[in-house]
């Protein structure tokens, strides 16, 4: 699929975001096909220096950390402390269709990122905020990175083992989360104005609440009855089974949703069915009793025969991969050419498809600075204007 046939081509983006949720939200708008501008500061966006691992030369600050969330996109060099740099941010705000930010109130205020400045300078503008907590001045203005969101959440307070202490998840799962909130809401206001001219002009999203909200059937079943959610290792509060078993040489992820895929695995595992497990309602009643007789059964089992067996009696079920592994089956089911690759540096593809077609990666993630004259020519500035610029510092 050519860029130019992307939903979003011609859509262009200026992007004052740092970090992972709004450099992810930017990403998926690239990939979608808009003119992304990274903005970056005179030290460039800190994840790049979050290695080692680095793609290339360490002196070109990718760090596989920064790759993973800035690819199509053009960066560009300006010192936003100055005001020189400020009327830079204005040329190319007055470009653009969204600007995305995470500072926070104080350091927008300094930076010229600051809403109310925005509006007024740039009406058409739709600005895409990301924080850490909501609410008053004081707790918006918080630092916040993805841990202390899963803490303030609650997601912590449900995931690890039940006997053990909480837990984060392996990936930061809340920064992804409000990111792709964030994506949304941006494209539903600039939906909007068009569609209806609609004069939405500020797209905010909070970390925690977020988090809270994703909580979803958690959070739902505290509403319902007012228990204490707790965590549950792997098992599920509502469905049994619906958890990770061990068999002889490997971990098998059941998830049994109903009571004919809770008759086909006991077909399975050659059991006979038991009056106390007919209804997922009484499989929650005995839940110790099923879970124990289920384990024992598969114990004895070795893993690839059991799985196997599970998919060709259609009983979810699949095994409890490394990463490298779980990259080796993406690879094998799109015939070896899963991954994409630009400038030497390997990244998985957007998962969205357009008519059956895969996103592109048109450019690798880019090295600091690598399109500031580019970008600032196509604005209008003269070579010589760039020149002094950068003698001054303002850009790099």
């Amino acid at each position: 699929m050519e860029g130019t046939n992307l939903p979003l081509a011609g859509v262009r983006v200026l992007d004052c975001s740092r970090v992972l949720a709004g450099p992810f939200a930017t990403m998926l708008l690239a990939d979608l096909g808009a003119d992304v501008i990274k903005l970056e500061p005179p030290g460039g966006d800190e994840s790049r220096g979050w290695g080692p691992p680095w793609w290339g030369d360490a002196a070109d600050r990718r760090s596989a950390y920064f790759a993973a969330v800035n690819r199509n996109k053009r960066s560009v060099v300006v010192d936003l402390r100055t005001p020189p740099g400020r009327e830079i941010l204005d040329r190319l705000a007055a470009r653009s269709d969204l600007l995305f930010h995470n500072a926070r109130k104080s350091q927008a205020a300094r930076l010229g990122l600051d809403a109310e400045r925005l509006e007024e300078r740039h009406p058409h503008l739709v600005v895409a905020s990301v924080g850490g907590f909501p609410g008053g001045r004081l707790e918006s203005a918080r630092p916040a990175y993805d841990l202390l969101a899963q803490a303030v959440s609650g997601l912590m307070a449900v995931t690890g083992s039940p006997d053990g202490p909480p837990t984060k998840v392996g990936v930061a799962l809340l920064d992804l989360l409000a990111g792709l909130e964030l994506a949304v809401g941006a494209l539903a206001a600039l939906v909007g104005r068009g569609r209806f001219a609609a004069e939405t002009r500020r797209v905010e999203v909070s970390l925690v609440e977020a988090g809270v909200a994703g909580l979803i059937n958690v959070l739902g079943n505290h509403l319902a009855s007012g228990e204490e959610p707790r965590r549950w290792g792997s098992e599920h509060p509502n469905i049994v089974p619906y958890q990770v078993f061990a068999a002889r040489d490997g971990y098998v992820a059941l998830a049994v949703g109903n009571d004919a895929q809770f008759a086909r695995l006991l077909r399975v595992l050659r059991l006979a069915a038991d009056p106390r497990f007919a209804s997922n309602a009484e499989r929650l009643a005995h839940r110790s009793d099923l879970v124990a007789w289920l384990a024992e059964a598969i114990s004895g089992r070795e893993r690839d025969d059991l799985l196997t067996a599970l998919r060709q009696d259609d009983v979810p079920a699949g095994p409890v991969n490394t990463v490298s592994e779980a990259l080796a089956a993406m690879e094998a089911a799109h015939g070896g050419r899963w991954l994409q690759v630009a400038d030497g540096i390997r990244l998985p593809p957007d998962p969205i498809r357009i008519d059956g077609e895969r996103l592109p990666l048109t450019t690798s993630p880019p090295r600091l600075g690598e399109q500031t004259d580019e970008v600032l020519l196509g604005a209008g500035l003269s070579g010589e204007e760039v020149a002094d610029l950068r003698s001054h510092g303002v850009v790099a």
